[in-house]
């Protein structure tokens, strides 16, 4: 009789090196997570290093395969000596060599100009980091979107250094962020890399005396409470979809594990913006154009008919059509259709509020009236939308036009 026993199968050991300082990371870190929530047969080993690999300490680990922020030109000849699947999630850099699951950051830059462009802003600007490719593509991605929009001119920006994340600027970075304030047309809404640089932009508007948003409309990228709370005004910002870079990323890996096949580069669309006090502003020096905003905002609850909302505005119907095009580039019923559909979009993500509840808290007569509307604009039901926010499936939310 044998009486040895079975080899139990050795079991994966997947290393994910990503920091959880910010929210960024750990988004990322609950993607990877939820993807081998139920795989026993698989370690997952994380750790805060995100640059300096070591190829001794790494061959040491015994690992199968690694998820990590690849950053630098030595880090790629590092993961390529180890000779191990390696899926890149830093933006820093587009490694050849190295497959990458990462935001769509040109896609970033797009949803911003937009952002910009819907409130009435058409002086526009950006801030970065020259040295960073995902601050270069966003970059690109707003100038395109400016270029298709009308937006005269380039598009004014300024590059600053990377820096560590929590050591303050320079006293030179600072005071050449205040003279390029300065020098910018008002209003003007500016584009930040991330919301690191919206922060300081908005302490620069604070020396300068540059009021937010009223003369400088500022949005940031990653919707990080760790700078956001620390503003002197509430920033906006556009929510990454990390814990969808995270699933993706650990699937990739899964894969090329299991088939030996490297996976192409996958770009994952941004969440969404929420808007705070720094850009929850309209660039409108139209006065009957403005309080007609003011009216739509208000009655976000009532059905909407263009009639009255020109006596509130003081000036007939066809005036207001006119001047209300002239200075957003859209009608009246358009605008409080996107008002109404983004705030819908926002009560859908509460699991607690019933979608006949969000109908009738924005004016629709009935739950047929208010999924007809709500897929016309996404393209996909208020349920569909709601699955796909408790699933953090969803991409940046785009009206059909």
């Amino acid at each position: 009789m044998d009486s040895t026993r079975p080899q139990r199968a050795r079991k994966l050991r997947i290393a994910a090196f990503v920091t959880i300082e910010l929210e960024h990371g750990r988004g990322i870190l609950r993607g990877i997570a939820h993807h081998f929530r139920n795989r026993p047969e698989v370690t997952v080993l994380r750790y805060g290093q995100t640059q300096g690999y070591e190829l001794e300490a790494l061959q040491g680990m015994r690992l199968d395969g690694i998820i990590a922020k690849v950053g630098t030109a030595r880090d790629v000849g590092v993961f390529g000596q180890l000779g191990l699947p390696v899926i890149n999630i830093s933006g820093q850099m587009n490694p050849r060599d190295v497959p990458q699951v990462n935001s769509d950051d040109r896609r970033v830059g797009a949803i911003a100009l937009d952002h910009f462009f819907r409130r009435g802003y058409r002086n526009v600007a950006y801030c970065g980091n020259a040295r960073h490719a995902a601050s270069r593509l966003r970059l690109a991605g707003f100038e395109a979107a400016a270029k298709a929009a009308g937006v005269a001119g380039e598009v004014p920006a300024l590059f600053i250094p990377k820096g560590d994340q929590n050591t303050p600027y320079a006293d030179s970075v600072r005071v050449a962020l205040d003279s390029w304030l300065r020098s910018l047309p008002r209003p003007v809404g500016v584009f930040a890399f991330t919301d690191r640089v919206a922060l300081e932009l908005a302490e620069a508007c604070g020396r300068e005396g540059l009021r937010i948003p009223e003369e400088v409309a500022l949005l940031g990228v990653g919707d990080d409470l760790t700078r956001i709370d620390f503003a002197p005004v509430a920033l906006s910002s556009i929510r990454l979809n990390t814990e969808r870079i995270g699933t993706l990323a650990a699937e990739a890996l899964d894969r090329w594990i299991a088939t030996g096949m490297r996976p192409g580069d996958v770009m994952v669309p941004p969440k969404k913006i929420i808007t705070r006090r720094s850009s929850d502003h309209y660039a409108v020096a139209d006065d009957g154009v403005s309080q007609a905003l003011d009216y739509l905002r208000e009655n976000l609850a009532n059905p909407i008919y263009v009639d009255e909302v020109a006596v509130a505005a003081g000036v007939s119907r066809r005036a207001l059509e006119l001047r209300f095009r002239r200075a957003l580039g859209t009608s009246v019923n358009s605008e409080a259709l996107r008002m109404k559909m983004e705030c819908a979009a926002e009560l859908l993500e509460d699991p607690g509020t019933q979608v006949t509840e969000v109908a009738f808290k924005l004016g629709f007569g009935s739950l047929k009236d208010f999924s007809r509307a709500f897929s016309r604009y996404y393209s996909h039901s208020p349920r569909e939308h709601r699955a796909r926010s408790i699933e953090g499936k969803g991409g940046a939310l785009t009206a059909q036009r």
